[in-house]
């Protein structure tokens, strides 16, 4: 058995519909520790721990989303854009936003994940009317 194994069904248990409170998350530990134990795999643990902190950082890293805007007094101005899409289901509900400011789009925002880019920036309008007069 390998400990990434058992940290990816630690993870699934800890993050099911049955866990409401810390208390359910406690037992659901302690299960898994009898199992593991009842298996002889008791050394794997912090081996599970190091795999389980990665699990953690990649569905961190999964859920985050960003919010690019030009500057600083656009964020507020943007947020709307946000609230829409979160609501539509093109971003995840519940996901971690970071704001950062690229000063390189002019205005508008772009809405980015791990998979998606919802380009609403004035950047992208500018380089094809570029193109189509330079052409």
């Amino acid at each position: 058995m390998k400990a990434s194994w058992y940290a990816e069904a630690l993870y699934g248990a800890l993050n099911g519909k049955h866990v409401k409170n810390e208390s359910d998350s406690r037992k659901i530990f302690t299960h898994f520790r009898k199992v593991v134990s009842a298996r002889g795999h008791d050394g794997l643990l912090p081996f599970v721990a190091h795999e389980f902190g990665k699990i953690v950082t990649r569905e961190r890293d999964r859920n985050e989303v960003i919010l690019v805007t030009a500057d600083n007094k656009s964020v507020g101005k943007w947020a709307h854009a946000y609230d829409h899409y979160e609501k539509e289901g093109i971003i995840p509900k519940g996901a971690t936003r970071r704001d950062v400011v690229d000063e390189s789009i002019v205005g508008g925002f772009q809405i980015r994940t791990k998979d998606t880019l919802v380009d609403g920036s004035y950047k992208k309008s500018l380089v094809e009317l570029y193109r189509n007069i330079t052409n």
